[in-house]
């Protein structure tokens, strides 16, 4: 009874320890391995991967083509005439490592912000 009293905690410790330090990478990401906040890899193809539990941090990417639309603006013509314009904007993630150090821990959105402010100056 005491043995199995330390068995079963024991078993889901590593079980959990197990569990945690397995992860899947999508064919639609790129995954970012931070270990103490530092890149230590960029892993860009799909698979079962092993990281250390506790101390590695994963961060996905979404690898596919991204899109930005602005809302339509108006501007006015000499004739009195009102010309729509709308805009938009598709992009990739080439480099993680650069991306990562340009947007920080913002990610996509902060990126996606970023891109917006320049399409659509206000």
């Amino acid at each position: 009874m005491i043995r199995a009293m330390y068995v079963i905690p024991a078993v889901v410790i590593v079980a959990a320890a197990a569990l945690s330090s397995v992860f899947i990478v999508d064919e639609r990401e790129k995954v970012l391995v931070l270990q103490f906040g530092e890149i230590k890899q960029v892993i860009d193809q799909p698979g079962l991967y092993v990281k250390v539990p506790f101390i590695q941090d994963i961060l996905p990417y979404d690898d596919r083509i991204l899109g930005l639309t602005t809302a339509p603006q108006e501007f006015p013509l000499a004739d009195n005439r009102r010309l729509v314009v709308d805009a938009f904007a598709r992009w990739r993630i080439v480099d993680l490592q650069k991306f990562r150090r340009a947007v920080g821990s913002g990610g996509i959105d902060a990126a996606s912000a970023n891109l917006g402010a320049i399409v659509n100056p206000e």
